[in-house]
Order: structure tokens, then sequence, then C-alpha cells
């Protein structure tokens, strides 16, 4: 739901403060969920949710005229659906850049077999990655590093996968989680984004310093995790936590309908309206299409 307000929102305060951990809070479930599959099951599982909402965007971005038919037929135009780099125009796949970092963490801690040892050694990776972040600015640039490919976006995003492995090792449940300790998180989510307006792991944008980042969005996400353990579960949360690429894929061509067809007076309903609109469709492809919710059989 914060993915869609963000995504919609031209309030800078809100954009702020979505944008402070809600990425890092997705990387850290995707840690905490993990479990290990063949590489061609993850590719497979990711790749046909992403190929095809990606054609959804193509159409709906020609029925609104946002792209002209004779576009499509300029060879480069392949790069928007695979969209695998920077400097690519922009993909058909909003939010194409978490799959490619989240595929490339899997692979390395033990969707490729022969990688599985690097779990022994997930928390001093976690550390490496998160002091070269810090000085990332004076070392050799992340996006010159890996030549602008999304993948290397799995490097900011390591420390947050990595805190998920370890809470679940751990065993950790947010009810253990002290009453004093979750006022100081709360209160971090309050004050740190107010002067630290990071821009995100996207834009390799986290405002005064990558670990001050780091340190509030752990927080914040934890803090998330408390919050939510204490809401109900119901029908309604289950399906939707079961549908995640549905809404990645979906929202943005919904977003963008609604922002033509709906007066400006109640243009703020378009993210619930999107949600909505998502629920629907993670149940229909949860009974026909089990696929698009990247669940891949062998």
């Amino acid at each position: 739901m914060l993915m869609v307000i963000g995504h919609w929102t031209k309030d800078d305060t809100v954009f702020t403060y979505i944008y402070s951990f809600h990425m890092p809070a997705l990387f850290v479930i995707s840690g905490f969920l993990y479990r290990p599959h063949s590489w061609r099951m993850t590719l497979m599982a990711f790749a046909f949710p992403y190929f095809f909402f990606s054609m959804i965007s193509l159409v709906v971005k020609l029925f609104l005229g946002e792209l002209q038919i004779v576009e499509l037929a300029d060879p480069r135009f392949v790069f928007r659906i695979i969209h695998y780099r920077y400097g690519l125009e922009a993909g058909l796949f909003t939010g194409d850049w978490f799959l490619w970092a989240l595929i490339g963490l899997r692979f390395m801690f033990g969707d490729i077999s022969w990688l599985h040892y690097t779990r022994k050694f997930y928390l001093y990776l976690a550390i490496v990655a998160t002091v070269y972040m810090t000085f990332e600015k004076h070392l050799i640039s992340i996006d010159s590093l890996f030549r602008g490919y999304y993948i290397g976006r799995l490097v900011p995003c390591l420390p947050f996968f990595c805190l998920g492995l370890f809470l679940r090792k751990m065993d950790w449940k947010p009810c253990q989680v002290p009453r004093i300790c979750i006022v100081m998180m709360f209160v971090s989510f309050l004050l740190i984004p107010t002067f630290n307006h990071a821009l995100g792991i996207y834009d390799n944008s986290y405002g005064y310093s990558y670990l001050l980042y780091a340190a509030n969005a752990m927080l914040v996400s934890v803090f998330v995790f408390v919050i939510s353990d204490m809401v109900p579960t119901s029908k309604y949360i289950i399906t939707f936590s079961k549908g995640t690429l549905v809404i990645l894929g979906l929202h943005s061509p919904l977003l963008h309908i609604l922002d033509r067809i709906l007066p400006s007076d109640i243009n703020i309903l378009s993210p619930f309206i999107t949600m909505l609109l998502c629920y629907y469709a993670i149940l229909v492809c949860e009974r026909y299409f089990p696929m698009l919710l990247g669940k891949v059989r062998k």
C-alpha cells in the first residue's frame, strides 16, 4: 500500500517518509521468508509475471496515447520490456529494479547451489556492504562497478536482506520487542527523515549517509512489523500477501488510468481503488493463473 501511495503522491513530505524505509522493509521481509530454490525456478517465478504485466502496461500506454504503435517497430523497444539497466528509457514494469536486485540476492544466498556457503558469512557480508555503501562516494561508485545493471542494487539491499535472515535464525517475534524500544523506533521514524532526505535505493541517494539511512530503515522496518503483528489476520491481508507481484505489476497502469478518469477532487482515492482492483486480480490469478503470483512448480 505504501509503495502504491509513494508512486502516486506528489507531496514531498509523504514521499520522504515512505521512501525512508519501505523498500528496505520489503528486503527484510524477503530475507526473513527466503527459502532456497533452483535458480531456474526462481527465474521462471519472476519471468512470467514480469512479461505478462509488462504487456498489460504496454496496452495501457497505447490506449492512453503515451506510446505510438510505430514505436514498437524500433528494435531498441525490446529493452523497455527486458529492462535490466539504467539508460534504456523507461521500462514497462514499474519497480523492475527491485526484482533484479532480489534475484541477485537469491542467487547469492543459495538459489545457485555452489554459492550456498555465503549464508554462513551473511553477517560479515552485511557489514562489508554497509561500510562500502557508507563510503561509496569516495570509492568506485556502485553504478560504475556494475555498469548500471540493476542487479548491482543488491549491494545496498544486502544488509536489509541479511537482517531478515538474522531475525529468522534467531526465531524473532515482534511481540518480543520492549515497549521502550518501540517508542525509540517511532521517534526515529518521525525525526530522521525530516533532515535526512533520502530518495532511496533506486536513485542510490541516501541523504547525509547510507549508514544513517540503513539504521533508520532497519529500526522503522522492525517498528512496522511490531505494529502489523497487532493487526488481526484477515482474508484480505492474506490475499494481499500472496499477490505482491500482481500489485507491483498492475499498480502503475491502474494509477495512470485512474488519473485520467477520476475528477481531481476525488483523485486522492486512486491508491485505495488501485488496491481494491488488485485484490480481485489476485483472487483471479490465485484461482486460474498461479504463475502470475510467482508460483511455479517443478
